[in-house]
């Protein structure tokens, strides 16, 4: 069965995004990329162009990225940000599943190999279908929405943080909303340039 794993870039005081991200700001109208330093640190391409980690922990991470992930599931709100990634998400044009309130024209949705499908009935579902897409391999939450709504849900395996040197001071946050909080057991921890790379497990 597929793991649900968090795996996000995080800034210092916590945020996945700078302030007013947007269509135009993707990752926010200041700071946000600087949290993704780590992906663009090095001298060699690995995979595709947005990739560029600097050999050792960071390159490992990414490999691991590309390894592992048989499916993702976002929210709407990324999905546009994004513009579909068109039609082929960067990590390996896997299947993406998006979490929505109603589902867009098909003619507007991107074709290509991550075959985006649009889930109504929430979080549960979406993870579902994922699942079953990702095979032996494991389901990823991208942004901070589907990771709240799976971790309040008790649907989160494992969660997965590279923890950026830089403080946004504002933004989209990811660990808020807990009512009554999460208790985690470490599995592990590397240090690269840029980034720290925590790993945990989620204990139900």
């Amino acid at each position: 069965m597929a793991k649900v794993i968090i795996d996000m870039t995080m800034s210092l005081d916590g945020y996945v995004a700078g302030p007013g991200d947007g269509p135009e700001f993707p990752l926010g109208k200041h700071g946000g990329r600087a949290i993704f330093d780590w992906y663009f640190s090095g001298n060699e391409e690995y995979r595709t162009p947005l990739f560029k980690p600097e050999p050792g922990p960071n390159l490992a991470e990414v490999k691991r990225m590309f390894e592992e992930s048989g499916a993702f599931v976002f929210v709407r709100r990324t999905y546009e940000i994004a513009r579909g990634w068109g039609g082929s998400h960067p990590v390996n044009g896997v299947p993406v599943f998006v979490l929505t309130h109603h589902s867009p024209p098909p003619a507007s949705v991107p074709r290509g190999p991550s075959n985006i499908e649009f889930i109504t009935d929430g979080i549960a579902s979406a993870i579902r279908r994922a699942k079953a897409a990702a095979g032996e391999k494991y389901v990823k939450l991208g942004g901070a929405s589907p990771g709240k709504q799976a971790l309040r849900e008790g649907l989160v395996d494992e969660i997965l943080v590279h923890l950026a040197p830089y403080l946004l001071g504002g933004g989209v946050r990811l660990f808020d909303d807990l009512v009554d909080g999460v208790r985690l057991e470490k599995l592990g921890v590397t240090d690269g340039p840029l980034a720290t790379h925590l790993r945990y497990r989620v204990l139900r």
